[in-house]
């Protein structure tokens, strides 16, 4: 039995980006510790998909990881102030004319601005050729050749280029099971937060893709739930579902590094409605208003803008990102990343809802704790280790963040609190758990294949 995992998804998205988010950053690691395992003798590939269905090409993954690690940490993105694909255009003679056509033009330089950037992306890693550094390349001659009783295992966003269920058909005939991973069901719960067309793909892969699979793996007991919750609303039996455990971002180094010019509270989340970015905004300026600018730290937002935005973009620079209390790092490197959680006072994660809530857990990792969202998975990835309040409510929100920056002590009994007693699962142990499930499953009878029936090891 071989474990084949499909890495399609990564190319996809390293194809037209440089930074990874949340789910790239899952896959990556587990990737990282399954790589490891083979190594040892554990008869784990790699693969993805071709365009001809329903082939798939075996990928060298060290020379893929060696590609992408080379993206992730390309000269640095930075910035003190907000970047210029997040600025307008400072007035001038168009406050001369109607405000209609100021309008216009401003939608008109912010689309360029933005087509500028992606332009620059498509230049890192075209998902078509397959080049990594230098002349090498990450696809492995021919075709992979699946046997009976073999595995297909997605551990990305599958969704966006959902698999054809006649390819899924016809390797399931030949014997081949199929996992996926499902991160969240967000574009199902919540559509008013997702593009159109992304809320086509996530449907078309849940009435598809899902059903097909043999396995199911969730990242957190929210998101188990949820699945569970939508198979019995559609009177569909559901695969058999494992959660698996998160680990602790363990593979960021954690390095010396000279403390701040000035106190900051950061913020690691992609810029879109559902992260709230706007509460954040709404309480510093709260916060500013009660307080002493000096008494108030700065606000670091760390992440690439996402979408639904424009009017959150207009926000800040009518209000002048609040005199600099606001600051914007676009698509940070591990390496600024790692600076960042390390130099800050305390994290903040206002999160409307989330499948996990990976920056709770690094920020953990890195011994600062976290003013978060008490929704969805948010309280399963920060334990006793956070201080939470309600998202949608304002003044609970300003007390819990201006409260922690008032008390040091609080803090530092926090941190105290994370060193003696946080102790994630480190990623090897969540793959090993994800392998372990899969040869669990793979030993019973079919007739014991069903939902409820399989012992699942603990974690």
């Amino acid at each position: 039995m071989a474990l084949w995992f499909d890495v399609d998804d990564l190319v996809r998205y390293f194809g037209f980006n440089a930074r990874p988010t949340g789910i790239q950053r899952l896959s990556l690691v587990l990737f990282r510790e399954l790589q490891a395992m083979a190594l040892s003798g554990t008869p784990i590939l790699f693969c993805r998909r071709q365009a001809t269905a329903p082939f798939f090409q075996p990928v060298d993954f060290p020379a893929l990881e060696a590609r992408l690690s080379a993206l992730i940490e390309a000269p640095p993105a930075m910035a003190a102030r907000p970047k210029p694909a997040w600025r307008l255009p400072k007035p001038g003679w168009r406050r001369h004319l109607p405000l209609r056509q100021r309008a216009s033009l401003g939608r008109i330089a912010r689309a360029l601005r933005e087509l500028a950037s992606a332009g620059r992306d498509l230049l890192t890693l075209p998902a078509s050729h397959g080049h990594v550094a230098g002349a090498h390349q990450f696809d492995l001659p021919g075709r992979v050749t699946f046997a009976p009783g073999d595995w297909l295992i997605n551990l990305g966003s599958s969704w966006n280029a959902p698999y054809q269920p006649a390819a899924l058909a016809h390797l399931q005939g030949s014997g081949v099971r199929f996992a996926v991973t499902v991160c969240d069901l967000i574009p199902e719960l919540f559509p008013e937060w997702s593009a159109a067309d992304t809320l086509r793909e996530f449907r078309t892969w849940m009435s598809d893709t899902l059903p097909a699979a043999d396995f199911l793996f969730a990242i957190s007991r929210n998101t188990e739930a949820d699945l569970r919750r939508f198979f019995s609303q559609n009177a569909m039996p559901i695969p058999p579902v494992k959660t698996l455990p998160m680990g602790g971002a363990r593979h960021m180094k954690t390095v010396v590094t000279p403390p701040p010019l000035r106190p900051f509270v950061l913020f690691v989340s992609t810029i879109e409605v559902r992260k709230n970015h706007a509460l954040m905004f709404r309480v510093w300026k709260q916060l500013l208003a009660r307080h002493p600018d000096a008494q108030i730290p700065d606000l670091v937002f760390a992440g690439k803008p996402g979408w639904l935005t424009n009017d959150l973009r207009s926000q800040f620079e009518n209000a002048n990102w609040l005199g600099g209390k606001i600051r914007f790092c676009e698509s940070p490197t591990d390496a600024e990343l790692s600076r960042l959680y390390q130099q800050c006072m305390f994290t903040v994660y206002p999160s409307l809802y989330e499948g996990w809530g990976l920056p709770v857990s690094e920020s953990l990792s890195f011994g600062k704790t976290v003013a978060a969202s008490n929704r969805a998975s948010i309280r399963e990835a920060g334990g006793d280790f956070c201080t939470y309040f309600d998202p949608e409510n304002l003044t609970e929100a300003t007390d819990i963040i201006g409260g922690l920056i008032g008390a040091p002590e609080r803090i530092a009994a926090l941190e105290r609190h994370i060193a003696q007693n946080y102790n994630p699962p480190g990623w090897g142990d969540v793959a090993t758990v994800l392998v372990e499930a899969i040869a669990q499953y793979q030993t019973l009878p079919p007739c014991e294949q069903l939902e409820g029936q399989i012992p699942m090891p603990s974690c």
